[in-house]
Parts: C-alpha cells; structure tokens; sequence
C-alpha cells in the first residue's frame, strides 16, 4: 500500500496491466497493416516512431501519475485546473471506446461457445437455412478467393454466409432491425463479467491481472504450438509472406504514418489511462525512479507485438492459402473479418481440432476483457478525483459509493452499446471505429500542452524537466502534425461500401463530442469547486494545488530537542518551527509551561530525521 487506504500495485502486476491496457487485444490488427507497408521493412518506421515520439509522452504521463499518485484529471486538476477538461475530453473519448470495444468480447464469446457446442463447426456448412445459392466450401471447384466475403463476387464461403446472414443478419448500417438474441446475450456476458472485475477497483485488479494473465499466455502458446507443429508448410511460407522486406515503402509516407498511428494505439497515448497505471505504482518501498523503469514494459509489449501475432494467426492463414490454392495476399487481412470470417475458414478448412477454435476465442475474450476492465477502472478512477469529498470516508460508506459509480457507469454504457448489436450494429461499429479518432491531432495537442505545462510546475531536478519537456514539446509536435494530415488525408471517409449518405456528417460530429462535452465542462467544474468571488476562483483555477512532489521527498519528525527552551515542531511535509518556552531551560514541564508560538527560518546545517507520524 502507498498510502492508507490506496491501492498499491508491485512491478509485476504493473508488467501485467501494461500487457493488456497497451493493445495486445488488436492482435488482428496489426500483421496485416505490417504486411501492406513493406512486411519486414515497416518494421523500421515502426521502432524509430515508437522510440522517437511516442516513448517521451509515455515516460511523462507514468512519471507525473507515479509521482503524484493522481489520474489524469487529478494531475491536470492540481497544476492548471482551468485546463482539467482536456482530462475531461480524453476521459470521454474512453468512455466511448468502452461503449463500443465489449461488442469485440461478446462476439468472440459467441464463437467460443459455438466452436463446442456441435459435433462439427456450425460455420462451416452450407447446408443451414441461412446459406443461399452462392454459398461454396472450400474444396469445391471455386474462383480466387476474396478475403472479405469468402470467394468472388459470385460464390461466398459458408463462413462469410454464417457472419452475415446467422449472427449479424443485416448489410446495411441503415437496416438495424431487431436483435438476433445470442448477440445481446453475449454482450450481456461480457458486461456482467467487466462489473464483477472492475467494481473491486485497482486492488482487486491486480489480483485479477495476477490470475488471468497466466492463463491467456498460456492459451495462446497452445494456439501457437499447435500450428507451427500441425502446419509447418503453412508456418514457413507465411513467415517468408510477413517478413519479406519490401524497402520502396519506406520512401512512402503513408509507411510511417501508418507506424506512428499503431504506436499511438498500441499504448493507448491519448486516453488517460496511462497516468491511472502510474498512479497505483508507488508505493512507499519502491523506488523513486520507477517511472524510467515502467517505460520498459509497454515498449517491449509494443516491440514483440507484431511478432505475437504474426505466430498465433501465421500457421492458419497460410495453411488457408495452401488449401485454397492462392497466394497468402489474397487471404490475408485485417480487422473483425479476420476473426470472424477468415480465421473459422482456416480451422475449418485444415480439419483443426475445435478445442483449438475455443481457445483462439476464449483467449481473445479474456485479452479484450482485461482491457475493458482496465479502461472502466480508470473512468471510475477518474470520477473519484473529481470528487474527492465524496470518496474520503472510510469504511463502507467509501465502498458503497465507489460500488454505486461503478454500476452506473457499465449499465450506462451497455444500454449505449445496445444498438452495436442489433442486425445492423456490426456497420454501426465500424462507423464509430473509423470516425470516433478522427480528431486525434487535436487530442495530441492539447494533452502534449498539457502534461508539459504540469510537468515545468513540478519540482523535479530542473536539468530533468528541461530535457524531457524539450523532447515532449518535439515530439508532440510532429504527432499533431501528422496525425492531422493522416486525418485529412482520409477526410473522414467510411470505408464500408454500404455506407449511407449521413455517415459522414454525424461521424464528424461524434469526432468532436468529446472536446464540446469535456471542454466547457471542466472549466465549469474548476470555477465551481473555488471559493470566493468570480476573480478570486479564476485566479485559483491557474495555481498549483496542494503540495508538489519532489524528488527529494523530504519528511520532518514531529519533535527534535534544538536548545534548552527551544523545541522544533514538525508535520509531515511541512517547513520546521520553533517552539520558544517561557520557562526557565531547567525547569521545562510541558504540562504547566506556558508556550509561546513563533515562527522562524530553519536553521542552517540541521539534519532532519525520518518522519514520525502525527
């Protein structure tokens, strides 16, 4: 424990949540983004953008949340409260990811259980009321394959047949329909299993990362075992696929923004949650350096992660080539349609044990599940701090407060999820996933402003906070810039082709929510919590509250005998004072003594011992 009453985690349960807050659950993600930029050779832009740019903003955030055992809205609230509503807008943007991200748990709990429940995979017939004429396994004569809808435009997999038309059930994002009932239900699952993770808070998390970890790894090691053993000739002609260096790309600048946007992703830069990871770090026995050493963990999440996921869906896809009889290219891709439609084809396809299948789903589950947690943790965190009052009273009354946020917040956000699982909620996902980031440059720029301005009000070593503020200050400059020319580059355009006429428009709007919302608001919520007239409360919102950390932290006793009829008194944190005793140096008793109060400078060359508490 840090501090009494604080929850306090030790460096491996830290290691731990760095696993899965930093994006190892977008494992379906990021081969084939590494594969259409050059395969081996993205790998280049990938580490100098990850070492470069994004590692400065990462120490800060864990510096300055380790440092002053805060969240994001507590550090911003205590150096520049005027500005906790940049705080306020990353929360949001959070927020909205935890609305939609538990419909990628409820999907992959769906195929979990599916994988067990029959003597074959379900997914891989087309003999069920929901196949149509087009419908044409894999060892049929067929035409070259289609990695989004199975085959041609004329033949689709059973697989395809079997996401579109049994689970999700619509093809447009303007056809919602009704719910296909196992589909709630899973989210619904995946919701109840989040509350019971979460409502504990970080205490109870990292006895939660502590279990579940092991477990996940050793999921995926069975997984990945069993293809590199099974399909050896698929393993080897996917590895030659993915690691073959095409070196024209990294004269494309596409390459490195596309390197930059995973980074920023994969460590979750500019959704608060970092400073929550530092805060529950510090712990009155550990070191106080340790936020250059929790740096170590996310980087080397980020650094194995294209690896990690290249070995567990490697094997399968290129089995699934070889079977097909197409080059892995036209297999290959990225996104839901590789988990849900290309993987089943490849287990299917290879004759894999279904026990194999489960774990694949189970191991995405749980992945997807510790980062919910994670991120829900840190909302419910984050409302703690923004009213302390609330949440200060020991005992029950402070647990039944936290459990009453907690509910509010995951039944909250499962009603808002809701519509993510109606028959047209799988567009309706893709559409928040594509439009929701479009405004992250000004994200960068007000979050990077931010944690410099906090980081220049500490009391650090001043050599520190120069060169990290410089090199903070450098690289959030060339992220704003490109990330808003990625941005604008894309213009905001769905990708889905069936995309409806007021995708756009209302996307734009969902981009700028959490600015319009956070913004106004914390500016509201720093007046309202000063005291005094409007002048004396906006002069307050730009003070540093409370007291600084410093990398001294120096403690005072309560008590040190200076002279006889002098006394220091000290409280913890505070400069020392003299107590002056009107009675005589010989005659001191502390119970009859008048005592006369005055405060004076320290004196010079006087060593102050540990604290002792009050």
């Amino acid at each position: 424990m840090a501090e009494q009453g604080r929850a306090s985690w030790h460096i491996v349960q830290f290691a731990l949540a760095s696993l899965f807050a930093t994006g190892l659950g977008d494992i379906w993600r990021t081969p084939y983004l590494m594969y259409r930029n050059g395969g081996a050779a993205f790998l280049v832009p990938y580490y100098m953008t990850l070492f470069l740019l994004v590692l400065p903003i990462l120490f800060i955030q864990l510096r300055l949340g380790a440092s002053c055992r805060l969240g994001i809205l507590g550090v911003f609230s205590k150096y520049i409260p005027i500005l906790k509503g940049v705080g306020m807008a990353a929360l949001i943007l959070t927020f909205f990811t935890v609305i939609y991200y538990p419909v990628l748990i409820g999907y992959s709990l769906f195929y979990m259980v599916t994988s067990m429940t029959e003597d074959s995979y379900q997914w891989a017939s087309c003999a069920n009321s929901w196949n149509t004429n087009r419908c044409l396994r894999l060892e049929s004569p067929r035409p070259i394959y289609n990695s989004s809808n199975g085959f041609s435009e004329a033949t689709r997999t059973p697989e395809a047949e079997y996401f579109t038309n049994y689970f999700v059930q619509s093809s447009s994002i303007d056809q919602p329909g009704g719910f296909n009932l196992p589909v709630p239900l899973s989210l619904l699952g995946a919701w109840v299993l989040v509350f019971l993770a979460s409502f504990g808070g970080a205490r109870i998390l990292g006895y939660i990362l502590s279990t579940l970890s092991p477990l996940i790894v050793g999921l995926l090691l069975a997984v990945i075992i069993h293809g590199h053993v099974t399909y050896e000739r698929g393993a080897t002609e996917m590895q030659k696929f993915f690691y073959y260096p095409n070196y024209d790309n990294l004269f494309n600048i596409q390459t490195w923004l596309t390197a930059l946007s995973i980074n920023i992703w994969n460590v979750s830069l500019f959704l608060g949650i970092l400073p929550t990871l530092g805060k529950y770090t510090r712990g009155k026995d550990t070191w106080a350096g340790i936020p250059f050493v929790l740096c170590l963990f996310p980087l080397f999440v980020t650094i194995v992660f294209p690896h990690v996921g290249m070995a567990v869906i490697g094997p399968y896809i290129g089995n699934l080539a070889y079977e097909a009889g197409v080059d892995v290219n036209e297999v290959m891709n990225s996104g839901l349609s590789l988990v849900f439609i290309t993987m089943p084809t490849a287990f299917a396809a290879s004759g894999t044990p279904r026990i194999i299948a489960f774990l694949f789903f189970a191991a995405l589950a749980l992945m997807a599940l510790l980062n919910q947690i994670i991120f829900v943790t840190t909302i419910v965190d984050s409302i703690v701090e923004l009213f302390p009052s609330r949440f200060q009273d020991p005992g029950k009354r402070r647990f039944v407060t936290k459990l009453v946020c907690t509910t509010v917040v995951c039944v909250v956000s499962f009603l808002l999820g809701l519509p993510h699982v109606t028959r047209g909620g799988y567009y309706l996902f893709g559409w928040m996933d594509t439009y929701l980031y479009n405004l992250i440059c000004l994200m960068a720029l007000l979050v990077v402003s931010v944690l410099i301005v906090a980081y220049v009000r500490t009391r650090f070593h001043i050599v520190e906070k120069i060169l990290i503020s410089i090199w903070v200050g450098i690289a959030g400059l060339v992220i704003v810039v490109a990330t808003g020319v990625s941005t604008f580059q894309f213009h905001g355009k769905f990708e889905y082709s069936f995309a409806s006429h007021w995708t756009a428009g209302l996307g734009w709007c969902l981009a700028a929510a959490p600015f319009v919302i956070g913004l106004p608001l914390g500016v509201v919520h720093a007046i309202l919590v000063e005291e005094g007239s409007l002048g004396q409360r906006l002069q307050q919102t730009v003070r540093v509250h409370g007291e600084e950390p410093s990398t001294d932290d120096v403690a005072y006793p309560l008590m040190h005998q200076a002279a006889p009829g002098v006394q220091y008194q000290y409280a913890a944190g505070q400069p020392p004072q003299y107590i002056v005793m009107n009675a005589a140096p010989g005659n001191l008793n502390m119970g009859q003594a008048v005592q006369t109060m005055e405060t004076k400078p320290k004196e010079s060359g006087v060593d102050y011992p540990e604290q002792t508490k009050l």
